[in-house]
């Protein structure tokens, strides 16, 4: 995606530019693999972070709003990321200010063949930000490479503005791009689709064993069977935290996965979302979707004791043992505004919530339940889980909450349940910081994820393929990448290290520092070495830091990987071996 604010005056052209601070390219050689030495990692990480480390405390998360502007600022986001070719089919998102009432406005759009796209401006996401949204709107096939002259106008408020795109040639497409192409693959459960020379097709066969596995279980655990394959398209991004589910479902499969998740987890997940949505249910409240796919799940992230993790988000007052975040959110709030709220904490409060009614009332009544909550005229999903609650069980939700929050602090937990909830909050709050500032297509409340089936019906592979990939996102990625990988190994004290370099840097940017990676040693180690690997033709999937070493994976666009090995002599960091 790439994001320009536009100022604009009725028929008064200004474009204003946003960027803070300058991204380096990393542009790896575009050439087939010719590495010796190859590593092939798991393709997906498990998180089971035990750190202390300081946890940014639970807020809302939030849309942040636009400046009240002297002149109309119009954001563009262009799609797809990671800059524009000849042959594109581009998309794009256009953000009006927040104050602006645009209920019966269209967005017009004059691209150079004389062509007109025009869009009226509806909620978008989970979020339901205010945009025009015009999917695949403008096709490249055949334009001249370079600057591309495109009139912007909101009628019929008369708002217009230029702005200038720079498509590159076709044949500068970095690998693996160009031989990139959809394709299938079949387990019992399941359809696969996903796109050639990725980790996807690298690592297929192992994957759908485990989808059948997954698949089994699911059903077994929901009493129900699907009635055909269920389609699941491997993203070779990041989008959200790693996982959507519509009637198809949408997993992230890829070595460089920052959200730091376990494969199997995702898919048992979604799944369960797919055979829920199928089983039905007049309101099924989202606290209680969520919660029910996580607790079928045994987890969220991870296999873990949904109960005991809950009961560390209340206030230490709240306990015996004087153990708690103070975390926890008031059911009535979490219910109605379940998306905003803060999304470990919720989905852990929902899960453990789900698991309670289960064990009191059993899982037949919990099902009777579950699938037959009505609307409430007027009221919100709390209204009507009370409703429900009072027709099937005798209890209001203010009754169930007393219950739960007593059964909360009746269960023993430990300091190192309590650390390990704190610094999974930490993770995920860092990783979307991140996605706000380096990777927005990437923030689940706005994700850019274009309709499945229309992209694979008209080859579509760069919506997915592509994604910010410059010095700055290598060593930001690999950071939350080590940082995952050092709580799954319960290096605690590395995890919590590896998440404060990315804080430290998103401060420095934040500031507008000319070079904030060296706010952070290990911070900089990342980004020096994510720089000479890329001098060398390659991307940085993987950096593990020493004292005085280091070893980074790495990839030439391809599917294969590549291991080197750096010493550091006196400061710098020197190839010991490798390509």
């Amino acid at each position: 995606m790439r994001r320009f604010l536009i100022g604009v005056t009725s028929l008064f052209l200004a474009l204003l530019a946003c960027r803070a601070f300058s991204l380096t390219p990393a542009t790896p050689t575009p050439q087939p693999p010719t590495a010796t030495a190859t590593a092939t990692p798991p393709p997906t990480l498990t998180n089971t972070p035990t750190s202390t480390a300081t946890a940014l405390p639970p807020t809302r998360t939030a849309i942040p709003a636009s400046p009240t502007p002297t002149v109309l600022d119009f954001e563009l986001l262009l799609h797809p990321d990671g800059g524009l070719f000849v042959g594109d089919q581009v998309s794009f998102e256009v953000l009006p200010p927040s104050e602006l009432d645009l209920q019966d406005a269209t967005l017009r759009i004059e691209l150079p063949q004389e062509a007109m796209l025009e869009a009226r401006f509806f909620p978008f996401g989970i979020a339901g930000r205010n945009q025009a949204t015009l999917f695949w709107g403008w096709d490249t096939t055949g334009l001249e490479a370079g600057a591309q002259s495109l009139t912007f106008s909101i009628q019929p408020l008369g708002y217009t503005w230029t702005q200038t795109i720079t498509l590159a040639a076709a044949a500068e497409l970095p690998v693996p791009e160009p031989l990139a192409h959809w394709t299938t693959s079949e387990s019992d459960c399941c359809l696969f689709y996903y796109i050639s020379e990725t980790a996807a097709a690298r690592e297929i066969t192992a994957t759908l064993a485990l989808a059948d596995q997954q698949a089994a279980h699911a059903m077994a655990v929901l009493g129900d069977e699907f009635s055909e394959p269920l389609v699941i398209t491997l993203m070779p991004r990041v989008l959200g935290q790693g996982g959507f589910a519509t009637n198809e479902m949408y997993i992230s499969f890829l070595d460089r996965n920052y959200a730091g998740n376990d494969f199997g987890m995702v898919l048992h997940h979604e799944m369960v979302h797919v055979l829920d949505q199928r089983l039905g249910g007049n309101l099924r409240p989202t606290i209680l979707i969520e919660g029910l796919a996580v607790y079928l799940s045994g987890g969220h992230y991870k296999p873990e004791a949904l109960a005991p993790r809950a009961a560390a988000l209340l206030a230490p007052a709240q306990r015996a043992d004087g153990l708690g975040l103070g975390w926890y959110l008031p059911l009535t709030e979490l219910a109605n505004d379940f998306y905003q709220s803060q999304h470990e904490i919720g989905y852990i409060q929902a899960g453990a919530l789900v698991e309670y009614l289960v064990d009191t009332w059993g899982w037949e009544s919990f099902s009777a339940f579950y699938r037959d909550i009505q609307p409430v005229d007027g009221g919100g999903q709390a209204s009507a889980l009370d409703a429900a609650l009072q027709a099937h069980f005798g209890r209001n939700l203010a009754d169930l909450e007393t219950d739960f929050v007593a059964m909360l602090q009746a269960q023993p937990i430990t300091p190192e349940t309590v650390a390990d909830v704190r610094l999974t909050v930490t993770f995920f709050e860092v990783m979307r910081r991140y996605q706000q500032a380096l990777d927005p297509s990437a923030y689940y409340l706005t994700a850019w994820l274009p309709d499945g089936p229309m992209m694979r019906e008209r080859g579509i592979v760069a919506d997915l393929l592509r994604h910010p990939a410059m010095l700055e996102n290598l060593a930001l990625e690999t950071l939350l990448v080590a940082a995952d990988a050092a709580m799954d190994g319960g290096d605690v004290d590395l995890g919590a290290q590896a998440l404060d370099a990315v804080g430290a840097v998103l401060d420095a940017l934040e500031a507008g520092a000319e070079t904030p990676f060296a706010a952070n040693p290990l911070a900089q180690a990342h980004f020096e070495l994510a720089q000479l690997v890329a001098e060398l033709g390659y991307t940085a999937e993987k950096i593990e830091v020493g004292d005085e070493s280091a070893r980074v994976i790495a990839s030439q666009g391809w599917p294969e990987l590549t291991v080197f090995e750096f010493k550091r002599v006196n400061g710098d960091w020197r190839l010991a071996q490798g390509e």
